[in-house]
């Protein structure tokens, strides 16, 4: 009889279990994987482009980039004064689009400064003056739908791409200036000191100084002044310019003849602007009448040195870097 063989009671060595295999996905979820990323990255990209959108039409235009007292300035009222200005520019050369800007933001400035001083003032400016003024601009009386005034403002506004509002604004800074400058010039009076001064105007120094030789071996001022001067308008009247109050005289003609009395004394040659002036002191008139043009011109000069007194003491916020000013010229006109 065979004999059985005994099992015993140990353990049977085992090796390491054999490793679970990956998950395999199926072409459902491959299908599912790759549509959650095509769709996270669609959002991503209107994401992208919706804030882009939102940056370049409501964010970035409705910026303030100038803040002075209760006077607030957007990026995109900003854009529309620099096309404004850029239209207005006489010179038929190219603009320095960097110089324009500062002009611009110094304008507004002022602006900002004229509004402040005369509300402190107590002027104030209706709708209805504005509509007046644009009226008077125009060039036609206030009207409705379908008036000259409906027709010509429209086009107006389409010619400097302005909104009606902004146009609006515009127009207001220059009704509170005439009302600041008027009252001013209600504190001018009516008389100041008048000085004439017989004068020759000539295109260069050399040629001034020809004068100034002639003048002091020729008696006769005048005969001179009517034969060299290059002013048509005064050397027809022997060189007699018209009387003007001293502020109104070109600075180094004032600085010149400051406390100089009226007489024979020559002065120059002097360069006023792209000329050169010989001249002498006609007669100082102490109390001489002012031109309604005169008072105008005083009154603008007294809201110049106000305006600059007020800007050392009022605060100017500034808020423009160089993609806001990239910004507004890019949509300038648009």
């Amino acid at each position: 009889m065979a004999r059985r063989e005994r099992t015993t009671g140990l353990p049977r060595a085992r090796g390491p279990k054999p490793a679970k295999a990956a998950p395999r996905f199926g072409e459902r979820e491959q299908r599912i994987v790759a549509l959650s990323i095509l769709g996270l990255l669609i959002i991503g990209l209107l994401g992208t482009f919706a804030w882009r959108y939102y940056d370049e039409h409501y964010r970035h235009p409705n910026k303030t980039i100038l803040a002075i007292a209760d006077q607030k300035y957007s990026l995109q009222y900003f854009s529309d004064r620099l096309y404004l200005a850029a239209t207005q520019q006489s010179s038929g050369g190219s603009t320095n689009v960097s110089i324009l800007q500062q002009t611009v933001l110094t304008d507004l400035e002022n602006e900002a400064v004229i509004i402040t001083l005369a509300k402190e003032k107590g002027i104030t400016v209706s709708d209805e003056e504005i509509t007046t003024e644009i009226a008077s601009q125009l060039g036609v009386p206030i009207g409705g739908a379908g008036s000259s005034f409906d027709t010509l403002y429209r086009q107006r506004l389409k010619s400097v791409k302005m909104s009606d509002g902004a146009y609006r604004r515009y127009t207001e800074a220059q009704v509170y200036q005439q009302k600041l400058s008027k009252s001013f010039q209600d504190q001018t009076g009516d008389k100041t000191e008048l000085i004439t001064l017989r004068t020759v105007v000539s295109a260069s120094q050399d040629a001034a100084n020809t004068v100034l030789a002639l003048a002091k071996t020729q008696a006769d001022f005048g005969s001179i002044a009517q034969t060299q001067s290059t002013d048509l308008t005064s050397r027809q009247q022997d060189g007699l310019m018209d009387p003007e109050p001293a502020r109104l005289l070109p600075d180094s003609v004032r600085a010149a003849i400051t406390d100089k009395p009226a007489g024979n004394d020559l002065y120059g040659p002097i360069q006023v602007q792209t000329n050169w002036w010989v001249f002498r002191i006609e007669t100082r008139e102490p109390q001489g009448t002012l031109s309604e043009t005169q008072k105008t011109q005083l009154a603008d000069l007294l809201v110049q040195d106000a305006v600059k007194d007020r800007r050392a003491t009022i605060k100017i916020d500034r808020n423009i870097d160089s993609s806001d000013y990239k910004w507004a010229n890019d949509n300038a006109g648009k």
